[in-house]
Formats: structure tokens, sequence, C-alpha cells
């Protein structure tokens, strides 16, 4: 057989490449090939142009997998981002509110047993005057005042739940004369007063009951008390 020249096998090298041709065409190529490097070197050119768009495939794929894996990690921060913000001030919250409620809100009571009422008497305006003091050291700086169904009016000292120690110099409600102006409140309450008790309905002290006589008020307390 003759001997096939450069020009002709190039022709057939990609016929040869993807295995399209006949016996003696795969033949007379690979004779050839045994004795020329540059046909070859062609055939490996064209091996490369084929298998690089693969490549290329392959790493477009690779590119796209690490481009959703960033943008999930991307937004995977963000969520975290936005739920440490949501912790956070819940958390802040959760401390002013129990800061509030431990030390500001004025909601526990005082027992009774703590507490002295003494110099209960009348002023000359009919008002009922009288001394209280809480013995136990701390300080008061709320007084509720409500009247129930019956007519049982309660003054009740109010305390936030962590307590602070009085000051001496400066006395706030634990210790000192307060009056109730009882014919106002009947007026407000739209409802005759009962009796006036210190504390709560469960816990108090009688200090008026109606029917009661009250003694005059000294003339240092009328004093105190002259508007």
């Amino acid at each position: 057989m003759e001997k096939a020249s450069c020009n002709i096998i190039r022709d057939v090298l990609p016929l040869y490449h993807d295995q399209v041709c006949s016996e003696d065409t795969v033949k007379m190529v690979e004779e050839h090939l045994q004795e020329c490097s540059s046909c070859k070197q062609e055939l490996e050119r064209i091996q490369d142009n084929i298998t690089a768009p693969e490549d290329i495939s392959e790493n477009r794929k690779d590119s796209h997998v690490i481009r959703t894996i960033s943008a999930s990690w991307k937004r995977l921060r963000i969520r975290s981002f936005i739920k440490g913000g949501v912790i956070g001030a819940l958390v802040i919250s959760l401390l002013v509110l129990s800061y509030f409620g431990l030390f500001e809100w004025h909601i526990m009571s005082v027992p009774t047993d703590r507490v002295e009422i003494n110099e209960v008497s009348e002023l000359p305006d009919g008002k009922m005057v009288y001394f209280a003091e809480i013995n136990d050291g701390y300080s008061l700086n709320r007084i509720k005042y409500h009247m129930d169904r019956e007519g049982n009016f309660y003054i009740t000292p109010l305390r936030p739940v962590i307590k602070q120690e009085a000051d001496k110099h400066l006395p706030g409600l634990e210790k000192g004369y307060d009056f109730i102006d009882m014919e106002e409140q009947e007026l407000v309450r739209g409802k005759e007063i009962a009796t006036i008790n210190y504390g709560t309905p469960k816990d108090h002290i009688m200090i008026w009951e109606k029917g009661m006589d009250l003694p005059d008020a000294s003339e240092e307390i009328q004093n105190m008390f002259n508007f």
C-alpha cells in the first residue's frame, strides 16, 4: 500500500479520533503516526481541543456550586445576625423589665406585724388623722387607697420586691402622720365608709369603724394639718 501524505492523514485525523472511519483507514493512520511526529502532535491537539470544553463545563459546574455555597453562607450569616439582634433585644428588654420589676414596681404589701398605728384622732374639719410607723428599717414611697363593695376602706403600703433601707435623715412614708378625708372619699366613691384599715383585705389593722368616736386631735397635730 502506498504511504499516505501528511495532508491526507491530517484530513482524516478527526474521523480517526471519533472512531468513525474504516479499518483500512485506521491501519493507515496508525502506521503513519508511528513514523510522523508532526501528525501525532496534530492528533494530540485535536484531543485537547475536544476535551477542553468538557473541562470548562466541569469548571463552570464547580464555579456554580461555589457561588451557591457562598450565597447560602451569606444568607445564613444574615439570618444569624438578625436572630442575634432579636435575641439581644429580648435579653435587654428582659433585663430592663427585671430591674423595674425588682426595684421600681411597688407591688409588695408590708406585713402588719411590722406596722404600728397610734394617735388616731379627729381634726376640727372632720378628717381622721393617725400616726403610722413601719419598724422594719426599710423605706416606703407608695401608699394605695381602695375600698371594697362592703365599704371597707384600705390604706395599703406597697414596696418593690427589692427593698431599700430607710433614710434616717430624709424619711419617706414609713413613719409619720397621715389623714383620711372620709367625707370626700365617700363622695368620690359613691359609697359610705364602714371601716378604715391599714394593710390588705387579708392582713390589716382596723383603724376605725362606723360608730366609733374619735378623740380630738392635739393642738400640735392640728397645726401640722392646718392647710
